[in-house]
């Protein structure tokens, strides 16, 4: 009975409120006004006539509850399910393009308690080709490039959003625009900057895109911790990221994440 009421609420308005007034005017007429005379002459047959709509409303409502809502959001449940563990994923990938470079110094550093006042001088102080990022490619004993760890984490956002969006039809419309300005951010968009730019070797000259990419990314965390929190826990097997090889040379690469 819990999740038959869970799902009425998830009916759209328009149709609640047509409901509310079908019920209410077959009430009012059958139990109520008809202890009246009438009005006007054919009030009784215009009563009538309302009383067979509001009845006719009220089925075809059951019908669409029963048949078609019900079955809908338990498609959405299941697609949610999928959803919310590829969303957290974004969402933990955006948080790694940073995080590393904080934990250089402060292991238990985290995106979500620094001031992003600091962020173009933090970027300032990282160089691009420098040889320090938290992972390795396979069969190479010296650490990757933050620039390739960069990439890494694009790929695995872009893969993320294309497994999501082939489900399109059953994602909320709310989080298909999210995910859109995400894909499309101007951080993605002028991604080929990091490569061809000589003049600055670091991520400083990256400051206003990678700051944008992160307001799109701070909207779709709310969107994530309210409407699919209950999934968050679901995804620890994409979530395994452990600080603690921040700042270390893998003896292998077997532990660590290959650019795929």
């Amino acid at each position: 009975m819990k999740t038959l009421f869970k799902y009425f609420l998830k009916v759209r308005p328009v149709l609640l409120y047509l409901l509310a007034g079908a019920v209410l005017a077959y009430i009012s007429i059958e139990f109520i006004f008809t202890n009246y005379t009438e009005l006007f002459k054919g009030a009784n047959k215009l009563g009538q006539l309302v009383s067979k709509l509001s009845v006719s409303y009220m089925s075809a409502f059951l019908f669409y509850f029963i048949v078609v809502h019900i079955k809908s959001e338990k498609d959405k449940e299941n697609i949610n399910e999928y959803v919310g563990l590829k969303v957290y994923s974004i969402i933990t990938s955006a948080h790694l393009f940073i995080e590393p470079f904080l934990q250089i110094e402060n292991k238990k550093a985290s995106l979500t308690d620094y001031d992003m006042k600091k962020l173009r001088p933090l970027l300032a102080s990282i160089e691009r080709e420098a040889r320090d990022a938290p992972f390795s490619f396979e069969g190479e004993t010296e650490n990757g490039t933050w620039l390739d760890w960069w990439e890494y984490l694009r790929e695995s956002t872009f893969k993320s959003l294309k497994e999501i969006f082939v489900r399109y039809n059953h994602i909320d419309t709310k989080l298909i625009k999210i995910l859109t300005r995400i894909e499309n951010s101007i951080f993605f968009y002028q991604w080929q900057m990091l490569y061809h730019i000589q003049y600055d070797k670091s991520f400083g000259m990256f400051h206003p895109q990678i700051e944008m990419y992160l307001v799109h990314i701070k909207e779709l965390q709310e969107y994530a911790d309210k409407n699919l929190r209950e999934y968050r826990n679901r995804t620890s097997e994409f979530m395994g990221y452990k600080p603690k090889v921040y700042g270390q040379t893998p003896n292998s690469s077997s532990n660590q994440p290959q650019k795929g």
